[in-house]
C-alpha cells in the first residue's frame, strides 16, 4: 500500500504507451454519444420598406431591440424586390410614407418570388387603400400606433405566440 503522503505515490502511476497509438495513458478521453447537438432555427426575416429617418426609427424601436426577428430594412421598392429574390422573408412591412405604387411594386415581387409572404401595410389615418390590395390580402395598420401594437402584430401575422385571452376584447 503507498504511503498517504508520498509524492510519486499522488501522482499515480508513470506515463505508459497504448500499443500502436503513442498516446500516453491516464488521460481521460470524452466521447459524447447520444443525438447530435443542433443549433436553434435562425429568426424569421422581415423586410421593411422604409427610408431612414427619424419617423421610421421611432416606428421601428420596438422592433430593433427584438432578437427573435432578423429586420432587414430598405429603401426603395426595387432593393425589396431583389432581397425577396435573394433571401427567405417571413413578412413584408411598409411604413406609411411609403407610396401605393411603390407597395404595389413590392407585391409584383411577392408574387413572383415568394407568393404567400404575408404583406403589412402602415398607412396613415385617412390614406386611401387601393382595391387591388384586398385582392392580395395585405394587412393594414393605421396611424397612429399604440406603442407595441407593431410587435404584436407581427407576433399574430408569423404566428410566433397566441394573444392572451386577456387582452382580447369583448371576452
Amino acid at each position: 500500500m503507498p504511503k498517504r503522503h508520498d509524492p510519486a505515490a499522488a501522482r499515480g502511476p508513470g506515463p505508459s504507451k497504448s500499443s500502436g497509438s503513442g498516446a500516453i495513458g491516464g488521460l481521460a478521453r470524452f466521447v459524447l454519444l447520444g443525438p447530435e447537438v443542433t443549433s436553434a432555427a435562425p429568426p424569421p426575416s422581415v423586410l421593411l420598406l422604409a427610408r431612414p429617418g427619424l419617423e421610421s426609427d421611432e416606428l421601428f424601436a420596438d422592433l430593433a431591440a427584438r432578437e427573435d426577428l432578423c429586420l432587414v430594412r430598405v429603401a426603395t421598392a426595387v432593393a425589396a424586390t431583389r432581397m425577396l429574390e435573394e433571401m427567405p422573408v417571413a413578412l413584408v412591412i411598409a411604413c406609411p410614407e411609403t407610396p401605393a405604387a411603390a407597395v404595389d411594386a413590392v407585391l409584383a415581387g411577392v408574387a413572383r418570388a415568394s407568393p404567400g409572404t404575408p404583406v403589412l401595410a402602415i398607412r396613415t389615418r385617412q390614406a386611401p387603400e387601393p382595391a387591388g390590395w384586398n385582392r392580395h390580402r395585405v394587412a393594414v395598420l393605421r396611424m397612429p400606433l399604440l406603442a407595441g401594437v407593431l410587435s404584436r402584430s407581427i407576433d399574430v401575422v408569423l404566428g410566433m405566440g397566441p394573444v392572451p385571452k386577456s387582452t382580447r376584447r369583448g371576452r
